[in-house]
């Protein structure tokens, strides 16, 4: 336990683990403050990168120690034995292919045996939390250095277009970086506990960008546009973690199980049902907003001027507030909610698994990985799967319905904003459905929470996925067929 979080604990009353997390992300602001005042206001230089560089490495490490205490030897070893397999196999070698696959190996071995020995049926905040993060960057890091040695697959990376900051075209390591800059990435102070996942290429760009050839009227406008970002960061943080505290905490997802929530009558048991599990979402919500100011911080979320020529700083966004809370498709949910983590997702796992010939097979084994990563309780496959069977529920719904609909809401306003309340209400009820067994965790309590409403959003996939097995196919597929 660290010692200044323990004592706030016993004096506010709020678990040691959960304040020494926020505590460790709040960190991050001063700790970036300082490296914007100190570092870039000088001129880029191989003496002042490399300031720059042990500056990351010495502030992650702090951090890191604040939040893992001498836990942190799992992180230094994983990170140092990856490095060490990459130099060994991969440069004396010769063999990068094998190096990456001893990195993955590795570091998922290595997580799965911190799980088995670590896990219980609550959700802890231990050293296996920044661990699963590393594993992810260690993982991708490994195909980064694969790639570089595939000059095919890195030019047609570079024909790409409309790519992420965070995993742009350049991704490809031609050479392995020294470990000192390694270590530093690996433990960037703002992202080593939840993220946001990004490639070397971006963290060895940025450490080596001085701003340099700027206007003052250029730096003026960078300096208010991060500052804006910052605190808009901070405020949405702070809401969403003060709404968790106070409403999510009358009606959390451990109140489905009290006797209290059963004696409710059934559509009272629904509603609060759904209360609960959009509420399990804002504290995740909130503490990534909180991560992305500090992280602004740096500058390193960069990402050019927008249309209007104002300089953008949602690079590295991990959570989209505004497209999260007025999506209407899971879809639309998806591309704002752990943002970053579905980007390496995606680039890492889906699209390698294109050998399998089939988009929803790859998805599936995407979705499989990510239950893995998360551990081994079971319900992380039943989310995960539910998820993906509410994806197919979804394209059959938009096939069906969409063309009998629209034929009344392109003649009708009113109709059509109808819909989309119905479109609204039917994408947020269907995820806070999903995320409550993801948040009980316990096999044994999200089988008594669903019992409570009957499993109604497991029955309504039974039925959706049966009737387009047994009713007629549209008009326009049988055309599409012929």
């Amino acid at each position: 336990m660290n010692p200044i979080t323990g004592l706030l604990s016993s004096l506010t009353g709020v678990p040691e683990s959960t304040l020494r997390l926020v505590l460790t992300v709040i960190l991050g602001y001063p700790v970036s403050t300082y490296y914007k005042k100190r570092f870039l206001s000088q001129a880029s230089s191989s003496s002042t990168v490399e300031q720059r560089n042990q500056y990351i490495l010495l502030s992650g490490l702090v951090l890191n120690f604040f939040f893992n205490g001498l836990s942190i030897y799992h992180s230094l070893l994983t990170v140092g034995l990856s490095w060490i397999i990459c130099f060994v196999v991969g440069e004396n070698m010769g063999d990068r292919k094998l190096a990456a696959a001893g990195v993955w190996i590795f570091n998922a071995l290595y997580l799965l045996l911190g799980y088995y020995f670590m896990q219980t049926d609550d959700y802890d905040i231990t050293w296996t939390m920044t661990q699963c993060i590393l594993c992810l960057r260690m993982m991708g890091f490994a195909f980064d250095y694969y790639d570089g040695s595939q000059p095919q697959q890195t030019e047609q990376k570079k024909s790409a277009v409309a790519l992420p900051l965070s995993f742009q075209s350049d991704t490809p390591l031609a050479t392995l970086p020294d470990i000192q800059q390694f270590v530093a990435y690996s433990v960037f102070p703002t992202a080593f506990l939840v993220g946001p996942q990004f490639s070397f290429s971006l963290y060895s760009k940025w450490i080596q960008d001085d701003n340099s050839g700027l206007t003052i009227e250029q730096k003026e406008e960078r300096d208010r546009a991060q500052t804006l970002y910052i605190w808009r960061c901070a405020i949405l943080a702070v809401i969403y973690l003060g709404l968790q505290q106070t409403v999510g905490a009358s009606y959390s997802t451990a109140y489905l199980l009290t006797k209290e929530y059963q004696s409710l009558c059934f559509i009272k048991r629904v509603l609060i049902f759904l209360v609960a599990g959009k509420f399990a979402f804002n504290k995740y919500i909130g503490i990534w907003l909180l991560t992305e100011g500090a992280t602004t911080g740096f500058g390193i979320s960069f990402e050019g001027n927008n249309e209007e020529g104002h300089a953008s700083y949602g690079g590295l966004a991990n959570a989209l507030p505004s497209q999260y809370e007025t999506a209407t498709s899971i879809d639309h949910i998806i591309g704002s909610f752990n943002i970053n983590t579905n980007l390496w997702s995606k680039y890492y796992v889906f699209k390698r698994l294109k050998f399998l010939g089939n988009k929803n097979a790859s998805q599936f084994g995407t979705l499989a990985f990510l239950a893995i990563w998360h551990g081994f309780h079971p319900i992380y496959f039943i989310t995960f799967l539910l998820e993906f069977l509410c994806v197919q529920c979804e394209l059959i719904l938009r096939k069906r319905l969409l063309p009998l609909v629209q034929t009344y809401t392109k003649k009708n306003d009113l109709l059509a904003h109808v819909w989309k309340a119905v479109a609204w209400f039917t994408c947020q009820a269907t995820i806070t459905y999903c995320v409550v067994g993801f948040e009980l965790l316990n096999l044994g309590k999200a089988w008594s929470a669903y019992k409570s409403v009957y499993f109604f959003g497991h029955i309504l996939l039974i039925i959706i996925l049966a009737a387009n097995q047994y009713l007629p196919k549209p008009r326009s597929a049988i055309k599409k067929a012929q």
